[in-house]
């Protein structure tokens, strides 16, 4: 048997169950993976909310949240010639990671399956297609070039954290980037110039503007007039957060580019990379993590972790 964390209706972590149900078979072009870390998101609480069910709709009851794991394939399907059992993989894309064992599309073109690099333990390569990959995405967005300056709104999140290190990578000049004082020290290691939210927000970042570019990765219209005002090319602006007053003052929206994660990790190659873990919980607590993540305010990411083979299974929810 296998450990899944389900729910059977739209609402709060409360909502959030864990099961045991049969281990997946590999179909055609499929391979099984076993995870061993688990990253969560705040697409997964706005899925579970409801928030997104017009364009992300899924199949209830039993749905299961999730967009990225680490693990490793213990089956292969039929077809299957990209990956072999014991080789160690990266899952992005498609809700349905909190669970331990998922048959998971194996071709490229799917691209749902990315090579784990060895440099990276499990719960780094957890996390890294979300924060990382979006990160990336963002910076082609806006162009970002050797020698450039840039702004990041929100520095201290997971994206926040992975475009600074991301910017500095491709060779900007200088990352300036917002976020909470107790994050600052994060901020300054990892080579940003931290600007302390408030007040003092909008004259402290005038003084060090202006920038080349901007990436919004906290959303609202604080940030955005910030943007407007101290990026002057509207194609060099860019938000990770869904919002139309947003993009009618002149932020456009994040634009994924194909093959995210595996074009991210191109451009890390071997050079210090890090999402710090805020917090690590097991699988079967995956409300509690939601509610930690909705929370905000962690400086880092949430992993969750799920039960060894041999582990006590979870007791079923007698209601559902």
């Amino acid at each position: 048997m296998s450990t899944a964390v389900l729910f059977d209706r739209y609402g709060t972590p409360d909502e959030l169950y864990a099961t045991d149900l049969p281990v997946p078979s590999a179909g055609p072009g499929e391979v099984v993976v076993r995870y061993l870390a688990i990253g969560v998101n705040p697409i997964d609480w706005k899925i579970l909310r409801g928030d997104l069910r017009a364009h992300l709709p899924l199949d209830l009851p039993g749905a299961c949240l999730g967009v990225e794991a680490a693990g490793v394939v213990v089956e292969v399907g039929a077809g299957v010639r990209r990956f072999r059992v014991g080789d160690r993989v990266v899952r992005h894309g498609r809700p349905g990671t909190y669970r331990l064992h998922e048959a998971v599309p194996a071709a490229q073109e799917a691209d749902e399956l990315t090579a784990w690099p060895d440099r990276f333990d499990a719960e780094q390569a957890a996390v890294l297609p979300v924060a990382a990959g979006t990160a990336y995405s963002a910076l082609r967005q806006v162009g970002l070039r050797a020698g450039e300056r840039l702004l990041v709104h929100g520095a201290s999140g997971g994206v926040g954290l992975a475009t600074v290190q991301l910017a500095l990578l491709i060779g900007a000049a200088r990352v300036v980037g917002t976020g909470s004082a107790r994050h600052h020290d994060l901020l300054r290691r990892l080579g940003a110039v931290p600007v302390e939210y408030g007040a003092q927000e909008a004259e402290r970042l005038a003084e060090l503007g202006p920038f080349d570019a901007s990436i919004d990765c906290a959303g609202g219209l604080g940030p955005a007039g910030t943007a407007v005002r101290l990026v002057t090319e509207a194609a060099r602006r860019v938000t990770i957060v869904a919002d139309p007053a947003v993009q009618a003052l002149g932020v456009p929206y994040l634009e994924h580019v194909p093959l995210e994660l595996a074009s991210t990790l191109d451009l890390i190659g071997h050079s210090p990379f890090e999402l710090p873990i805020a917090a690590r919980l097991p699988l079967s607590r995956a409300a509690e993590a939601l509610a930690l993540g909705e929370k905000g305010g962690l400086g880092g990411k949430i992993v969750l972790v799920p039960p060894t083979p041999g582990e006590a299974a979870p007791t079923p929810r007698q209601d559902a």
